[in-house]
């Protein structure tokens, strides 16, 4: 603030100063003291329309969310995303039209998205692979079940028209529209019907490109190629550029990366670094000749979470695929704790069944019962949520691989979301009774926990939670002073 002069006093005819006096006042300190508290609060109730932006005043918008009168000099996207964590897709803006691009390898494909009551730029402009559409979409269809969770997420699954495989759906809500006829299940056997089911929405959101019906409706996203748990959970903002949410998009993204820092900050500052893998064993089949294979997997997002989880990450030593389980077993000497990818062999039986091991195994993560599975939240007919919810819900993910291998950083016996204990823990089963967000048009919320208040070994952090209330108080009381 700009330093301010002190005004002087005048002086009398004699050149002598007069006595000033305060006005006689016959309400009292207190009643003053009151009277000034409730004006700042006023203020501070006020400030938020002081300064409220005209952006989003610049023009009308219908109930679909177009625009009502088209005006050249206004920029219809005040709100616009910066990537920041995702590698595989970009986003650019023009005043009413804006390009999003899949750059993941063997796509790099645009979409050119022009808010709805405005004029398309020339298609020429582009490639002859671009796809164009009008937004905010109001109808979608999924054919990868993790657009289902980031949709829901955006609050939008009032768009969401149709599923692909709904017998692997794992949201509650959407298994409650399915069973409603709000939400439709995708034919897969008559494809004639299945194309004209596709021409009875905006677009199609799909992992691997369009199909009959679907062309140039069809958007290509590849969250699970980007290599880190930051970098998929930034594709909520790569959602949120069809349906116009980019301001919501970026404050959920930027909620769950603060969330993710601050476990990844208490779990890294842990001292003990068990070693944890994350293996497969591939059953016999006409696939790989009936030859049976077990695995260390090398993948880069699960290394990042094994180690933001404060823990060592082991993909084999000179080998990361064994053709026999004992070559397996000696590999995994070192290892304490396991986290088993294998499609089949879901409780501790199967388990020690499929890596040819009994109870009295010699190695730390069979003596300790430190197995565990990505099964933990599965639909009626084992459909994994940890293949749609858990994609997104990246600082949900890391707070269960910390449970694994520091529960003391957690609150005393934290429920799991999706990894599980395969000796102690069972399945969650989540039907269409589990829908607690029935209203479409409002955000399905993250699974973590609020890493910020909690403390480590569980205790509830309310103290720094009111601290941090008496800080943010103070904070608008000096903004206010300095307006």
């Amino acid at each position: 603030m700009a330093a301010q002069s002190i005004p002087v006093p005048p002086t009398n005819s004699g050149g002598k100063t007069p006595r000033w006096t305060q006005p006689v006042s016959f309400y009292g300190q207190s009643v003053f003291s009151k009277y000034y508290a409730q004006s700042i609060c006023v203020f501070l109730m006020l400030v938020p329309f002081l300064v409220m932006p005209v952006a989003s005043q610049q023009t009308p918008i219908d109930n679909s969310g177009c625009v009502a009168t088209y005006d050249a000099t206004l920029d219809y996207f005040p709100s616009k995303i910066q990537v920041d964590n995702g590698a595989l897709f970009s986003v650019r803006y023009e005043k009413n039209y804006k390009v999003v691009t899949n750059t993941a390898p063997g796509q790099n494909v645009s979409y050119v998205l022009t808010q709805c009551g405005t004029p398309a730029p020339n298609a020429t402009l582009f490639s002859n692979t671009t796809v164009f559409f009008q937004v905010p979409v109001q109808s979608a269809a999924s054919i990868a079940t993790t657009a289902v969770a980031y949709v829901e997420m955006l609050g939008r699954r009032s768009a969401l028209k149709a599923v692909d495989t709904e017998g692997l759906v794992s949201s509650p809500c959407v298994q409650l529209g399915l069973e409603k006829g709000e939400i439709l299940g995708l034919e897969d056997k008559n494809l004639t019907l299945r194309a004209e089911q596709f021409k009875a929405v905006d677009l199609v959101f799909s992992s691997f490109g369009s199909e009959p019906g679907s062309a140039n409706k069809t958007v290509v996203t590849s969250e699970v190629s980007d290599p880190g748990p930051l970098n998929r959970a930034e594709w909520l903002e790569f959602y949120s550029t069809f349906f116009n949410l980019e301001e919501s998009a970026q404050n959920l993204t930027a909620s769950i990366n603060n969330n993710y820092n601050c476990f990844k900050s208490a779990a890294t500052a842990k001292t003990n670094k068990p070693v944890v893998a994350w293996t497969s064993y591939v059953a016999p089949s006409q696939y790989n000749n009936n030859t049976a294979s077990w695995t260390f997997s090398s993948a880069a997002y699960k290394r990042i979470l094994t180690e933001d989880a404060g823990a060592t990450f082991f993909n084999g030593t000179t080998s990361a695929s064994f053709a026999t389980a004992a070559e397996f077993a000696a590999a995994a000497a070192t290892v304490d704790v396991i986290i088993d990818e294998s499609v089949t062999g879901d409780t501790w039986a199967a388990v020690l069944t499929n890596y040819n091991l009994t109870e009295t195994s010699d190695l730390k993560f069979i003596k300790n019962k430190a197995v565990f599975r990505e099964d933990g939240l599965v639909n009626p007919n084992d459909g994994q949520d940890w293949f749609a919810g858990a994609v997104a819900m990246d600082d949900a993910v890391l707070q269960d691989v910390i449970r694994t291998v520091h529960p003391e950083v957690l609150p005393a016996n934290v429920a799991y979301n999706w990894i599980r204990n395969a000796a102690t823990e069972p399945k969650q089963i989540l039907t269409s009774a589990n829908c607690t967000q029935t209203d479409a048009n409002k955000p399905v919320p993250d699974r973590a926990l609020v890493c910020k208040d909690i403390k480590l070994g569980g205790n509830s952090a309310a103290g720094k939670t009111i601290a941090s209330g008496l800080t943010a108080v103070l904070g608008l009381l000096a903004i206010a002073m300095s307006l």
